[in-house]
């Protein structure tokens, strides 16, 4: 009993200077944190879906991540196929296709949950070398997906890559293989409903990771306030050790 009376008194009589270091060791670690997840990359979602291609006979263009630069175009061919494509200068706006035999064709790859989008990709895997891949011809699925395993009535997944002032960034899109359904025309075809790509240039991205299980991202404003009031109610309860000293 006297022994825990005593380790109770030697608690309370902690000084308001080892109370405030403890205080600054928790502020320098939480700005460790903050710091860390600065420095983390992150999935960011593209806000400029979702596209289809138009339905007369042209091409609409997607701005993946919205810097006012076109990324891909999703094209209208004589009202009877559709396409998308990188633009067209840009080697580094392609999506990710299969190898078929001997030779890489222009294929659009239909991707499982988690599969690594990015510079080196999992054996048999590329990045098309030409621009264009077509997607539907006559409401029908066109060779260059049927042979990457889609069919028209697939909601699945596809890679891409894209440039900016930044760099090169890695992604992944969700794409709707409706045809004519839905009241869509035969050039139209498809509908790309979501996508993700990579903040950093240069990393990798899982098919499928919207960052949602992410640690949440910590204002430094904010936590210097949290901080401040820690130190603020410590300092308080410091003063009032003092005074029941002084009544005592």
């Amino acid at each position: 009993m006297t022994s825990t009376t005593a380790n109770d008194n030697a608690a309370r009589r902690m000084s308001l200077s080892q109370k405030l270091a403890l205080a600054s060791g928790a502020g320098a670690a939480l700005a460790g944190i903050v710091a860390q997840q600065s420095a983390d990359a992150a999935p960011i979602q593209s806000t400029t879906l979702p596209v289809s291609p138009p339905a007369a006979d042209g091409r609409i263009t997607w701005d993946i991540d919205g810097d006012g630069t076109a990324d891909f175009n999703l094209s209208n061919d004589s009202s009877s196929s559709a396409s998308l494509s990188g633009v067209y200068g840009n080697p580094n706006n392609r999506v990710v296709g299969v190898f078929q035999g001997a030779a890489p064709f222009d294929i659009l790859a239909k991707l499982s949950s988690g599969f690594a989008v990015g510079g080196a990709l999992a054996t048999g895997y590329f990045f098309n070398s030409q621009a264009a891949v077509n997607i539907t011809s006559s409401g029908a699925a066109a060779a260059d997906v049927a042979r990457g395993g889609w069919a028209i009535g697939d909601v699945g997944y596809f890679g891409f890559r894209f440039s900016n002032a930044g760099g090169v960034h890695y992604g992944w899109g969700q794409l709707d293989l409706h045809g004519t359904a839905g009241g869509f025309l035969e050039g139209q075809g498809f509908t790309i409903t979501n996508a993700y790509y990579e903040s950093t240039p240069g990393a990798s991205i899982a098919v499928g990771d919207t960052g949602a299980s992410a640690v949440p991202e910590i204002d430094p404003a904010s936590a210097g306030s949290v901080l401040s009031l820690v130190i603020g109610s410590l300092a308080m309860l410091e003063r009032r050790r003092k005074l029941r000293g002084s009544a005592a």
